[in-house]
């Protein structure tokens, strides 16, 4: 009988299929045990695809351990290698274990986990036999894959991102053919079929799944000033280092007029202890005493205007939210605002978020509580000649606004420069700059009018932030970057906290037109800035656009987004509870529509390769036994060779020639008359008597 079905196979015309390897006998494709190489093929793809992005972050020894598992699987495939034993690959895993522990000190977080992951990526290939390991594979490559999107969230990891998605649905759709794979292009037309289907259903999960405070996109990173650009400290130099940062640290985007360039104030942290070097903020413990903001009104002050803004942090690991001075309202949640004017969140920013806020662009803001004791820093040890000069200004002032002026003017008129490479200072900075190097960034200049203001009586503090900022006309909003950080100077005159910029005076093109304008040789140094031809300057803000969109609209969708949404399509003041409702219906709706889509009736013809499968399984049922309505081909198959071997190999043939054809795309019609007419001619008898 099968020699007669190999005639009359062979008789019939045969389509041509271009597949990767030869097909599997089909006693191996019911049994689904081996793995053949052009499946090891498909796991190496997406090895490499999900592997790629950890390749310069984890250490040289794992990716190399992964390299070796590789080709041992292919060289075992391939040329015949023996596989590691059991108590082999059990020594290998406690010594892979132990280097993870080892190198990183820990096995949790994003470096360690990833390189545990792929370790055990790198162990399981060297046991993948079946389509249940092939399987497992699959699933700790896509595990990999994710991780990969918490090392680098930018929209340029998306083509990465969608490649082993891609790639993953390819490999598990091929790992689980029972004989021969698909040809590469119609196994990336079903992948596509089955990934579009599933964009609906990804959609609604990510729009409506409930969102935690916390990070969703990221794990947390160390913080700090270099990562921040800000922090709860200031010294000569700490603001000069940032200024060599093209970072974005925040997108601002108005709703209405916007402010000058000049008026640009981004408000961080508020700097009020000086030990004769180093600016810091008060503790919690006093800041909390700090008097709280009592009287200050939008727009003190006539043809001051209220502006309108949202603004798109980066994570920064501080609480200050940055609002443009000064704010008026604000939409962030459990944030407060000090004192101090400062703009607080409860804990630091972990995540990107994004909050609208009101703020009146002005220097100047009233409060009717005296300001903290901020005179009793200075000590006579201190910087004294910046002491005498100020003891000398002010005598000769005719009152503390005149004073100030005399400082201003003395920056403005005398030989100080504007350098992002001062030269060091000693023990008392700020007597060595004012009366030796002249030469500083915002921080010197700052540092030195505030102690100058003390020194004369006068409470100084002294404001870190941002100033300025590029505007990007592609998309209408304003990027501020780390270059951007800046200090100023906020003196208490007459019941009210005014701002005084000495930078100003010093260069005034850096808080008119940027950084760029103050120090242009910065383009000749190397600054990864924008650079200098108009074309590059176009395709860079292009480029920050597309990000800021994606910043903007995913990576920035957290419960305070989800819950506007909401609140959008009538659920007003959502919980937790609504939304995981609205959830669950919604993919309730989406399953069901294309459940229902599904079990839509066809005018599709009768498929003969089906029909000849049931008229094969109605024989069977007659005479050895039926069919089971969960049974599939194979485990019927192997069911009715258990029962009658005399039957066993023509119905295993039988069964891996229709799961071929049913499955490997549409058949041929030589091919299904021929399969059709070897079921017509098995001849099943009665089982034989049992003496």
């Amino acid at each position: 009988m099968r020699a007669e079905s190999a005639s009359a196979a062979a008789s019939e015309p045969q389509e041509s299929t271009h597949t990767w390897e030869a097909a599997a006998t089909p006693s191996q494709g019911l049994r689904g045990s081996a793995t053949s190489p052009g499946q090891l093929v498909w796991l190496t793809l997406l090895i490499a695809v999900a592997v790629g992005p950890h390749a310069g972050s984890i250490h040289p020894w794992v990716i190399a351990s992964l390299v070796a598992s590789v080709c041992w699987r292919l060289g075992a495939a391939w040329q015949g290698w023996q596989l590691p034993g059991g108590l082999l690959r059990a020594g290998l895993t406690i010594l892979s274990s132990v280097g993870v522990l080892l190198t990183y000190r820990r096995i949790s977080g994003l470096d360690a986990g990833s390189a545990l992951l792929i370790v055990m990526l790198a162990l399981k290939l060297l046991e993948t036999h079946s389509t249940r390991d092939r399987s497992i594979v699959i699933l700790i490559a896509c595990f990999v894959l994710f991780a990969s999107f918490l090392r680098e969230q930018s929209v340029a990891s998306v083509p990465q991102l969608a490649a082993g998605v891609v790639v993953g649905t390819l490999a598990l759709l091929q790992s689980a053919r029972p004989s021969g794979l698909l040809p590469p292009l119609r196994a990336l037309q079903m992948s596509g079929r089955l990934l579009l289907h599933g964009l609906p259903l990804a959609l609604a999960l990510f729009l409506l799944f409930p969102r935690l405070p916390g990070p969703f996109w990221a794990l947390p990173a160390p913080g700090g000033s270099g990562q921040t650009g800000l922090s709860d400290q200031m010294s000569p130099g700490d603001i000069t280092s940032l200024a060599q940062s093209d970072e974005v640290a925040f997108r601002v985007r108005f709703n209405g007029p916007e402010p000058v360039p000049a008026e640009l104030y981004w408000r961080g942290p508020v700097l009020e202890r000086f030990d004769g070097r180093r600016w810091r903020t008060l503790p919690d413990s006093l800041r909390n005493q700090v008097p709280a903001l009592r009287n200050y009104a939008p727009a003190p002050w006539p043809g001051q205007r209220i502006f309108s803004y949202e603004i798109t942090l980066e994570p920064n690991q501080q609480r200050w939210l940055l609002p443009l001075e000064t704010p008026v309202s604000w939409s962030a949640p459990d944030s407060r605002l000090a004192g101090t004017l400062e703009l607080l969140r409860s804990r630091p920013l972990d995540r990107r978020i994004a909050w609208s806020g009101q703020s009146v662009a002005t220097g100047r803001f009233r409060d009717s509580a005296q300001p903290w004791p901020l005179n009793r820093d200075l000590t006579a040890n201190t910087n004294p000649r910046t002491r005498a000069l100020a003891l000398e200004l002010r005598a000769a002032a005719a009152s503390d606004e005149d004073y100030l002026r005399r400082v201003l003017q003395m920056f403005r008129e005398q030989e100080f420069f504007y350098t992002l490479q001062p030269p060091a200072l000693g023990e008392q900075p700020v007597d060595d700059f004012l009366f030796g190097t002249r030469a500083g960034f915002c921080e010197h200049y700052a540092s030195a009018f505030a102690v100058l203001a003390r020194a004369a009586g006068l409470p100084a503090r002294v404001v870190a932030g941002y100033q300025g900022g590029e505007r990007n006309p592609v998309a209408d909003y304003w990027i501020v970057r780390q270059s951007d950080a800046h200090a100023w100077t906020e003196i208490w005159l007459a019941g009210q906290w005014v701002r005084y910029d000495p930078t100003a005076a010093v260069a005034p093109e850096r808080i008119e037109n940027g950084l760029d304008a103050a120090l242009p040789v910065l383009a000749g140094d190397g600054l990864p800035l924008l650079g200098t031809g108009v074309w590059l300057q176009t395709l860079a803000l292009n480029w920050d656009a597309v990000n800021a969109t994606w910043d903007r609209w995913v990576l920035a969708f957290g419960p305070d987004q989800q819950s506007a949404l909401l609140e959008g399509l009538g659920l007003k003041s959502p919980s937790l509870r609504d939304i995981a409702l609205v959830c669950a219906v919604t993919v309730s709706a989406v399953l069901l529509f294309f459940t229902l889509l599904g079990m839509r009736p066809t005018n599709i013809t009768r498929d003969p390769v089906e029909e000849a499968w049931q008229r094969l399984c109605r024989k069977l049922g007659k005479r050895v036994r039926p069919r089971a309505p969960t049974e599939s081909a194979a485990e019927y198959a192997t069911a009715i060779a258990a029962l009658r071997p005399d039957l066993g190999p023509q119905v295993e043939d039988l069964a891996a020639t229709y799961l071929r054809l049913r499955y490997d795309g549409p058949a041929a019609p030589a091919e299904a008359r021929s399969f059709a007419r070897l079921v017509r001619e098995l001849h099943v008898p009665l089982a034989p008597a049992r003496g």
